[in-house]
């Protein structure tokens, strides 16, 4: 399965058993914002205004307007008449057209977007930039296991053991996207630690009245501006990376 990002000029349809993994570079897209705004309804329009002028608010304006472009493409819809909403756990979940029901995840990190879509069960992904400010060892002992604090506490090389510590981050923070139990489901619940991963398995215990989940996770190629995992309930879905058109008229 091939980890690159391919360029398109024209969205392709979803299939069945396709993931869609978008990666949207965002930079500067201040000649873009007008005609993105075009593409939110007015309470996303409201809830832009709100943000911070500059960075935030173009980039919550074209995240949110790219969204509804994919979602439009897979239901073969308008982009405008995609109608996203909060779900039980509060995670955005969209209406299932013609019998479909599409499932996606979005995050986000500086100028990188992430953005995966598909029809077989739930999914989650997460990017995070490396920042050299964070104790990470802080951070692990109090969301990590023990297992996976002592592995980053065995990796001597400073550099390593700080890119080991973002692929543990974004591989469990893509499992409780996916999951959707937001802050019930602990980090520090499951174990994520082998040096690698490919879509390799990994069990939740679930909390009292729930029954154990099972995940697969693969790290993403972000190359060394970020870390990337993605987190899907079918181990047999085709995933296609592809790099937004951001210049494209919608």
């Amino acid at each position: 399965m091939s980890s690159k990002w391919s360029s398109v000029d024209v969205l392709p349809p979803l299939e069945a058993d396709e993931i869609q993994l978008w990666q949207i570079e965002l930079g500067d897209t201040t000649d873009l914002i007008d005609r993105y705004t075009s593409l939110l309804t007015n309470t996303e329009q409201i809830h832009s205004n709100r943000c911070r002028v500059g960075r935030v608010r173009d980039h919550f304006t074209i995240g949110r307007a790219c969204l509804r472009v994919l979602l439009g493409n897979a239901l073969g819809i308008d982009a405008t008449d995609v109608s996203i909403t909060k779900g039980i756990q509060g995670k955005p979940e969209t209406s299932a057209i013609a019998g479909r029901n599409i499932s996606f995840n979005v995050a986000h990190s500086k100028d990188t977007v992430l953005i995966a879509l598909g029809s077989d069960g739930a999914l989650g992904v997460d990017v995070e930039y490396v920042d050299r400010a964070t104790d990470i060892m802080e951070v692990a002992q109090s969301n990590f296991t023990e297992n996976e604090v002592a592995k980053l506490h065995a990796i001597a090389d400073p550099e390593a053991r700080q890119r080991a510590f973002y692929c543990y981050w974004t591989r469990k923070e893509a499992i409780v996207k996916a999951d959707g139990r937001g802050l019930l489901l602990s980090l520090s619940s499951f174990d994520v630690s082998p040096e690698s991963m490919s879509f390799q398995p990994v069990w939740l215990n679930g909390i009292p009245g729930n029954a154990e989940k099972l995940y697969f996770v693969s790290d993403l190629d972000l190359g060394n501006k970020a870390v990337g995992a993605l987190a899907l309930e079918s181990s047999s879905a085709r995933i296609h990376r592809m790099i937004f058109p951001l210049q494209t008229s919608w």
